[in-house]
């Protein structure tokens, strides 16, 4: 009787466990990338470079991100 409590909490966490971390990642994608549109959004808005540059710089930072953090899996 044990072994069937167990097999079903082991269960149970399973899905949890893995709903929790995937939030959670998705939560730190969240905040990294909102952190690089702010310094980015900052930074043009003091010296007055081209809007095509802020772009330009905005999707080479979400590249290497998503590149750097794609063999991040488990």
């Amino acid at each position: 009787m044990s072994n069937d409590t167990g097999r079903s909490e082991s269960a149970a966490s399973g899905p949890v466990r893995t709903a929790v971390r995937t939030l959670g990642r998705v939560l730190g994608d969240l905040v990294a990338l909102s952190l690089w549109v702010l310094f980015l959004t900052l930074l043009f808005l003091e010296t007055g470079w081209p809007r095509w540059a802020f772009y330009a710089l905005l999707l080479v930072g979400v590249g290497v991100y998503v590149a750097g953090t794609a063999a991040w899996t488990d």
